[in-house]
């Protein structure tokens, strides 16, 4: 093996450190020659490196500082590919000189909290019982891009006690009565990927997710699936009950006219409205052929009833009018058009809604109909 001297006259194998090293990351890196080392790395093929040059510079110094350096060595490498999207090691090692990510480290181990960052912008924290959930910390990360030290820290505690107050919030999730559950909805880009499995939600329609929520007067937090398998309900007693209490929540309905075309608006001052198209036929009346129907935002639902003026035209309207919805939002929805018809189930159950959209070439005077449901080209035929 190779070994490397320092000016003390002591030797020590720089090169078994740094594999000891890795070992310490969770890493299973293997020893190939005296200066070689193979690296596997999930899903490309394995990293093959060479520390002569390495443990050449470690000369330099100390031999007690070797185990130090050859952890910074792993430490650059699992950096390097973490931030490339290649999950190596355990997690992502923020920098020294990271006063930002540092800090936030730093405040959660004070408080007894072991969260470390799975990526540069994700951090990962433990969950009773539900093994570590991650949250995006990037407007965390922009407050402290130029901050001090001190200025990182003080940051630093703001955010970290508003996320020990969301945990302590999952944590009285298991005792919520059932008159705080809403059903609130959320696009699927809502969620980071995994987190959605982890919550009592449903595919409303494609792109849509409706989830149990919990009604805060200051915030509403999706239920998490641990918190609900511990209250002894099913999950059709949860969304039967979040329905139910949700459709007591105030709503306004109007009537506009564009182009000739019918609109209906369903509004509130809560983020629960969506809720209202598991009762369309109470805002629309009359609708054998069903409706269009956009949720843009949170506070509102827009609706045309089939077969109330020109069908192509009505998609274009509607859709205009949800886009303008989403522009002035800060958690806009969806801009989407689904065709929903009635149903004869129980109020609680998923309302029968399809994604359709349509491309008018005005130069061919011809329409492009997209959709996943078969009945709805023949139906938009018969009433144009």
């Amino acid at each position: 093996m190779a070994r490397t001297s320092n000016p003390g006259g002591r030797d020590t194998d720089f090169v078994a450190l740094v594999v000891e090293a890795y070992h310490r990351a969770g890493i299973r890196a293997e020893r190939l020659s005296a200066t070689g080392v193979r690296v596997p790395l999930p899903g490309a093929e394995p990293l093959e490196t060479d520390y002569g040059e390495a443990a050449e510079r470690a000369r330099a110094h100390p031999v007690e500082q070797y185990p130090r350096m050859a952890d910074e060595v792993v430490r650059a490498t699992t950096r390097m590919f973490r931030e490339r999207g290649l999950p190596l090691g355990t997690h992502y090692p923020p920098r020294s000189d990271d006063h930002g990510r540092g800090a936030l480290i730093a405040v959660f181990e004070h408080m007894g909290v072991d969260a470390r960052f799975e990526s540069p912008q994700v951090l990962s924290l433990p969950v009773p019982g539900e093994g570590r959930a991650t949250t995006d910390v990037s407007a965390y990360l922009a407050e402290v891009e130029n901050a001090s030290v001190d200025e990182a820290f003080d940051e630093a505690g703001r955010f970290a006690r508003a996320v020990s107050r969301q945990i302590e919030r999952s944590r009285e999730q298991e005792s919520v009565p059932a008159e705080r559950l809403r059903v609130r909805l959320y696009p699927d880009s809502a969620f980071p990927e995994g987190v959605i499995d982890k919550l009592v939600a449903r595919e409303l329609a494609p792109g849509l997710w409706q989830a149990v929520a919990v009604d805060r007067p200051d915030s509403v937090q999706p239920l998490s699936r641990h918190a609900h398998e511990r209250s002894g309900r099913s999950t059709e007693e949860a969304f039967a009950e979040a329905v139910a209490h949700t459709l007591e929540e105030p709503v306004e309905t109007s009537e506009h006219e564009i182009d000739g075309v019918r609109i209906v608006h369903v509004g509130g001052r809560h983020p629960y409205v969506s809720a209202r198209v598991h009762v369309l036929g109470r805002h629309l009346g009359e609708a054998p052929h069903g409706a269009l129907v956009a949720f843009p935002v949170p506070q509102a639902v827009l609706a045309h009833p089939l077969g109330q003026g020109h069908p192509v035209t009505a998609m274009g309207r509607l859709r205009e009018l949800a886009e303008r919805f989403v522009a002035d939002a800060d958690k806009p929805v969806s801009s989407r058009l689904y065709w929903w018809r009635p149903g004869s189930g129980a109020e609680a159950d998923v309302p029968r809604l399809s994604a359709v959209a349509a491309e008018v070439d005005h130069e061919t005077r011809s329409v492009s109909l997209y959709t996943d449901d078969q009945e709805f080209g023949p139906l938009l035929n018969a009433l144009m």
